[in-house]
């Protein structure tokens, strides 16, 4: 018997190793924030390396994929930058290799470009050791602007090296750079460097609170530069909406900022927006602590945003309030695992990672769950509450304990006016929030329901009170004559 079932755990073992599954995060977590099981949301559909890469011929290619750091999608076409091999690839939207920047025989070189962005036909690329922001026009590939290490105090000590830059509609650059603590950096659409933009302020504990109020000036000075941490990543919305993450260990490392810098972000979920909220602190064999977060990316409609963190190869993708809606990804060395995610992004529907250990751009898709919940979540803030209903409730159908499911019905409900509904869905969705909006307006309506009642049952009693009075007024008239 003992021998079966040592022969029965061995042949098990050699299925693992030689099928692998399909392996993915499949959790989420509770309104108690406790993780738990959960449908798949995301699957990976195609992962392009060094094997596969091919032309619009399906021809092999003369491209190394090396040291991936970011992409960018635009004109439904890929933009990947290569730190190592100093190029910016260009893929069409089935991956196929079209071209790369600078050209072949062009004089321009690139040294360690890391981010990228492109908008009105022209690709910005931070060219980080050569301290330095190109920009190619997209028609002649030619550079036609450079923007070279601003003229500020800072740089008296530090290179400029910029690491992630978004534009806004206004040509406005706004740049990540190495060893800044000031904040985002930003220029006109000139390249004058005009200010630096948000903050990103460590909260002190009572010992370094202590230190701080009993230093010198100067001590104040150093110890000022490393409370505030530096930003890691950005993305900026249609809206001109700039979210940022850090990748301090911290209790908020993602933020929403406005024009003037301001956090804005919404969150109402069940969980801080920090990616993994229960994690090991003390485990040898898996990773410890808080998700490292290093990538941010808004979908083209401004409904979802999700976060990468590379200490666990997970992408956590929430809505614009602040709900998570689901976990993807997962890693590890199986087949189908990240290694060594470096940048997330929107392809429509689709999630693009880049991986700089396999060098690979690695292509996720929304599975039929996953579809469910986007089109659900795409319907309400369209307001079409009818739409989003009915996803709502077919999520349910594939997973009961999606409890964001019910606080999404509810919602509707709430815009409804239905609001007795409201107040069952909310409340199963654990949605305190809007479940105290529904009751607030529930008891409205009662109200106004019964007033009509009450004014009746008052006049009445009022009349009576009166008449009664009056005849009390004559009877004692009568009994004094």
């Amino acid at each position: 018997m003992r021998k079966k079932l040592f022969i029965t755990i061995i042949l098990l073992g050699v299925i693992t190793i030689l099928f692998p599954t399909k392996a993915s995060a499949s959790y989420n977590y509770s309104p108690w924030q406790e993780a738990i099981e959960s449908a798949h949301s995301m699957s990976i559909s195609k992962i392009v390396d060094n094997v596969n890469i091919r032309d619009t011929n399906n021809q092999k290619v003369d491209v190394t994929f090396d040291d991936l750091r970011d992409s960018f999608i635009y004109d439904d076409k890929v933009y990947i930058s290569d730190a190592k091999q100093n190029k910016i690839y260009v893929l069409d939207n089935n991956f196929n290799y079209l071209e790369q920047y600078p050209k072949a025989d062009s004089e321009v070189k690139l040294n360690t470009p890391i981010g990228i962005f492109v908008t009105n036909n022209l690709l910005y690329v931070a060219d980080s050791e050569n301290n330095r922001i190109i920009i190619f026009d997209l028609d002649t590939k030619e550079v036609v602007q450079t923007v070279q290490e601003p003229n500020d105090d800072i740089f008296k000590t530090v290179r400029f090296r910029p690491q992630r830059l978004v534009v806004d509609r206004s040509g406005r650059m706004l740049v990540v750079a190495q060893d800044i603590f000031e904040g985002i950096m930003e220029f006109d659409p000139s390249g004058v460097f005009t200010r630096y933009y948000g903050t990103n302020t460590v909260q002190m504990s009572f010992f370094e609170a202590l230190v701080y109020k009993l230093s010198t000036k100067k001590q104040r000075e150093k110890m000022a530069l490393k409370l505030q941490a530096s930003f890691t990543n950005l993305d900026i919305d249609a809206y001109g909406y700039v979210y940022t993450v850090s990748r301090v260990e911290a209790s908020n490392p993602v933020k929403k900022l406005n024009f003037k810098g301001k956090d804005i972000l919404l969150n109402n979920g069940y969980i801080n927006i920090v990616g993994d909220t229960a994690f090991e602190e003390t485990n040898k064999r898996v990773q410890v602590g808080p998700s490292s977060i290093i990538d941010i990316a808004s979908n083209s409609d401004n409904n979802r945003y999700s976060i990468l963190d590379n200490k666990r190869g997970r992408i956590f993708t929430y809505d614009i309030e602040g709900h998570l809606l689901y976990i993807s990804g997962q890693l590890g060395t199986q087949n189908n695992m990240l290694q060594g995610p470096t940048s997330v992004t929107y392809f429509g529907e689709k999630i693009l990672v880049t991986d700089n250990v396999t060098k690979s751009i690695v292509v996720y898709e929304p599975t039929r769950f996953g579809e469910l919940i986007n089109s659900a979540t795409k319907a309400y803030y369209e307001m079409d509450y009818e739409t989003a209903r009915l996803h709502w409730q077919e999520v349910i159908s594939e997973n009961s304990n999606y409890f964001l499911a019910y606080a999404g019905i509810g919602k509707t409900d709430l815009r409804r006016q239905d609001y007795k509904q409201a107040i069952t869905n909310l409340k199963l969705g654990h949605d305190y929030y809007n479940y105290s909006k529904a009751y607030q307006e529930y008891r409205n309506q009662q109200l106004k329901k019964s007033l009509p009642f009450v004014i009746i049952v008052v006049f009445i009693a009022t009349g009576y009170g009166l008449y009664r009075s009056i005849r009390h007024a004559i009877v004692r008239e009568g009994d004094e004559e």
